[in-house]
């Protein structure tokens, strides 16, 4: 059995021949994560290479930071340059970025040297509907506006939706993936952001007809939320969704897999805040790495995973990965 299939047979519960480690079949191209494509459309929201200690705009007009030392760049949202001042007159404010006039040349040359019976090719799609609502207006504004703008916010996230379908088609039709990794927070590390009646009313509608969208191509649909989601954890699953990746340890990962069982996979479980740190020692990141498998591996379609992707640091990224080779080799 080859790494692809392993790992597809992990994620259905399908009797895999070892615990693979979270991206092993993957193959990407371009970007600091091997295992992700970053696409040329993508790239083309934002400066690339990303500036440092540089206040930047991407093509939304939303202002970005990214410190030196820092993981990511942040959005760095003013009342003086916030994209929506007003949001019940939104379409005055937004300019959706164009989707034309994207050069895949290089993009499909490297993907057909690619020998993808044997590996799996997935673009991050990075800003949800709900996380570019929030770059546009502001935190604390978007979470107002979903209470007392209703009308104004679905009309909002219907648009948005309807163009991140287009940019997703674009890049399926380019990239033909396996799988589709999808971002969108909705969450904190203890809660949800909005009660989960305001997420099935104003995001979820609109979020199923994106998933929707993948799954019509025949691609996997994994959805990265690094975050508490546990309140909506069932909606998730019977929307489709196949793999949710980002599942901190906080959400109680057990009680979700009783409700929901094996119909959407999990990816995540370690606890980053414990290992995920500079002066982390091996043992602890390494039994960290047990406890997780321990835990969670046993009820079935779960892969251990730093939640937000891979490690911050170099050293925890290695031991953590080969924790999971040698201890998961005993527990499949």
């Amino acid at each position: 059995m080859d790494r692809k299939e392993n790992w597809l047979r992990a994620i259905r519960n399908d009797r895999p021949s070892w615990l693979p480690e979270p991206w092993e079949p993957f193959w990407g191209a371009g970007g600091p994560l091997p295992f992700f494509f970053f696409d040329p459309l993508s790239r083309s929201f934002r400066p690339f290479p990303t500036p440092k200690d540089t206040p930047f705009r991407d093509a939304w007009g939303v202002t970005w930071l990214l410190l030196e030392g820092s993981p990511g760049a942040v959005p760095l949202v003013t009342d003086e340059n916030k994209v929506i001042r007003d949001i019940a007159r939104w379409e005055d404010d937004v300019r959706f970025p164009t989707l034309d006039g994207i050069d895949w040349t290089e993009a499909d040359a490297t993907l057909a040297a690619i020998d993808r019976s044997e590996t799996l090719v997935m673009p991050m799609v990075t800003g949800g509907i709900f996380e570019t609502s929030h770059n546009l207006m502001g935190f604390e504004d978007c979470l107002a506006a979903m209470l007392l703008e209703p009308e104004a916010m679905g009309r909002l996230y219907a648009a948005l939706a309807d163009w991140k379908i287009r940019m997703i088609e674009q890049v399926m039709d380019h990239l033909r993936p396996e799988v589709v990794h999808y971002h969108d927070d909705w969450g904190g590390k203890d809660r949800l952001f909005m009660a989960p009646e305001v997420w099935r009313t104003l995001l979820r509608p609109h979020h199923q007809r994106i998933v929707d969208a993948v799954k019509r191509r025949g691609a996997l649909f994994m959805h990265h939320a690094d975050c508490v989601c546990a309140p909506i954890a069932g909606d998730m699953a019977d929307m489709g969704i196949d793999i949710w990746q980002g599942v901190i340890p906080q959400n109680d990962i057990p009680a979700i897999q009783r409700r929901i069982g094996t119909r959407m996979a999990l990816m995540g479980g370690i606890d980053a805040q414990v290992i995920d740190r500079p002066d982390a020692d091996e043992e602890t990141i390494r039994a960290e790495v047990r406890r997780c498998i321990d835990a969670y591996v046993p009820h079935g379609a779960f892969l251990p995973c730093i939640p937000n992707i891979a490690a911050i640091f170099p050293h925890v990224e290695r031991i953590y990965r080969d924790e999971i080779r040698v201890y998961g080799a005993k527990k499949r």
